[in-house]
């Protein structure tokens, strides 16, 4: 059987923020079911690449092609303290073209949240607002979800919580980009790694049959950082 088309595809992006390039000529592919692990150093264009690929950047050159709807989360929740879980869900379905209340107590069930959904996000832990965010990016099904270090902050159970809704979406076919420094935390769930630096993807490779110790070597062979 041929391999699925291609749900998210960027052919030479480019981005520059002034005189400084950010993005200079990546490409990559990502079809129903892959875990693309971005990682690089800090400036590397991570963040960069996610807001070009969700639309919230142009991109200045080079060509983006989406099959499918996108759902990211960002270094910000993108939540209102002042709602509770459920009144944020349903006000950012409002925003998008609607979602059902089932869809909204389902997302809350998925996220571990149905017993605090009515409780004022304000009062939420770390790990909590996390989800919560997760299950807004979640709210049209999408088919690709972006993830900006989905695990900064969290304790080891929330961070177990959030790995366990991303193998769940994985299982299910969704395509997922994942920028984050930590490796050895996404081992698990991720299928590829790719190595930005200077806003270069120097390489995507796949992490199956390689231990963190490969991989981080490989990293420091392609990014040349000791």
């Amino acid at each position: 059987m041929p391999p699925a088309e291609p749900v998210l595809a960027a052919r030479e992006v480019t981005r520059r923020f002034g005189h400084r390039r950010v993005l200079a000529g990546v490409s990559l592919e990502l079809r129903p079911g892959d875990a693309l692990l971005l990682v690089g150093p800090n400036g590397a264009g991570k963040t960069t690449l996610l807001r070009v690929l969700a639309g919230l950047l142009r991109a200045q050159g080079g060509r983006i092609e989406r099959r499918g709807d996108v759902g990211m989360v960002s270094h910000s929740s993108m939540l209102y303290d002042a709602l509770t879980a459920r009144e944020n869900l349903r006000f950012f379905a409002r925003l998008h073209g609607g979602s059902s209340r089932q869809r909204v107590a389902s997302l809350l069930e998925q996220m571990g949240l149905a017993g605090r959904a009515d409780e004022r996000v304000s009062t939420f832990s770390r790990g909590m607002t996390q989800r919560l965010a997760i299950a807004r990016a979640l709210l049209s099904d999408p088919e690709i979800l972006l993830l900006d270090e989905p695990l900064t902050g969290l304790d080891d159970a929330s961070s177990e919580q959030v790995l366990g809704v991303l193998g769940e979406l994985r299982a299910r076919g969704r395509a997922l980009l994942i920028a984050s420094h930590q490796l050895a935390e996404l081992m698990g769930v991720v299928t590829a790694v790719g190595f930005l630096t200077q806003g270069e993807l120097r390489a995507v490779e796949p992490i199956a049959g390689r231990d963190l110790g490969a991989i981080t070597a490989r990293y420091r062979e392609v990014t040349g950082r000791g």
